[in-house]
Parts: structure tokens; C-alpha cells; sequence
């Protein structure tokens, strides 16, 4: 092989060498992301079930109006 192609082949497995460096670093990435949305999921599946609870031991005759403003108003 002539230089030139040397110095080409050496360029592209640079280059890929960094790509596949980038994609790793991208993939650590978004597993990390995930494992977050996931805890995210489980926490918000607990409040919507507390809500629930909170809203089932609500006695049927309390009015959902909200309260009125304080006298200084």
C-alpha cells in the first residue's frame, strides 16, 4: 500500500475507534436515563395508589368546592 492509503486506513480506524467510544459513552448514557424514568415510574405508581386511598377514605358528603379565601380578602 501506497502511504496515502495507510495514512487513509489509519484515519478511518481512528475514526471508528472514537465512534465506537462515543456510542458506548451514549449507550452508558442512556441506561442510566432509564434506570431514572423507571424509579420515576414506580414513585409516581405509589402517589397515584396513595391518592386513591386518600380519595376513597374522603367521606361521600364533603363537597369538592375549594375553600373559601380568608376574611382579609
Amino acid at each position: 500500500m501506497s502511504d496515502t492509503q495507510e495514512d487513509r486506513l489509519t484515519d478511518l480506524e481512528i475514526r471508528i475507534t472514537h465512534q465506537q467510544d462515543m456510542i458506548d459513552t451514549l449507550t452508558d448514557s442512556l441506561m442510566r436515563q432509564q434506570k431514572i424514568i423507571d424509579q420515576l415510574h414506580g414513585r409516581l405508581d405509589q402517589l397515584q395508589h396513595r391518592l386513591r386511598m386518600m380519595e376513597e377514605d374522603q367521606p361521600a358528603d364533603t363537597p369538592n368546592t375549594p375553600e373559601p379565601p380568608p376574611p382579609h380578602y
